[in-house]
C-alpha cells in the first residue's frame, strides 16, 4: 500500500495548530516538534540514509542535506518541546512562533522532495 509522502507530519502540524486555537499551548509545541522530526525522517528514508535517534544526530543529517534552516528550526523546536513536555510549559507566543517554523520546515521539506521526485513512498 503507498502512502502520500508527509501525510502524517501534515497531520500533527493540523493538530499543532488546533491545539493552538484552543489554548494547549504545550501540546502545540510539541505537535509543532514532532511534525518536523516526521519530516526529516521521511526525507532521510527517501534517500536511502540512516535515520538518527539521538535529536542532535537528525538536525546534523538534516544540514548536511544543504537544509540549514530546516536543521535550526528543529533545534529550536526541540528546545520549545522539551520546556512543553518537562518544563514549565511554554506561552502562546512561543507555541504560535513553534507553529509557524513547523509550517515554514514542513514545506521547504516538501519541496526538496519534489526536486528529487519522489510523491509517495511504500511503508
Amino acid at each position: 500500500m503507498r502512502r502520500t509522502l508527509l501525510r502524517h507530519s501534515k497531520k500533527l502540524l493540523e493538530e499543532a495548530a488546533k491545539d493552538l486555537e484552543i489554548g494547549c499551548y504545550n501540546k502545540a509545541a510539541s505537535a509543532s516538534y514532532f511534525a518536523v522530526r516526521k519530516a526529516s525522517e521521511t526525507l532521510l528514508r527517501i534517500l536511502g540514509e540512516a535515520v538518527p535517534r539521538r535529536d542532535d544526530k537528525l538536525a546534523n543529517a538534516i544540514k548536511y542535506k544543504g537544509l540549514a534552516d530546516v536543521s535550526e528550526i528543529l533545534k529550536i523546536l526541540y528546545q520549545a518541546r522539551k520546556e512543553a513536555d518537562y518544563g514549565e510549559g511554554v506561552t502562546e507566543e512561543e507555541a504560535r512562533a513553534s507553529v509557524e517554523m513547523a509550517k515554514k520546515a514542513i514545506e521547504v521539506i516538501e519541496r526538496f522532495i519534489s526536486l528529487v521526485g519522489r510523491d509517495s513512498v511504500d511503508p
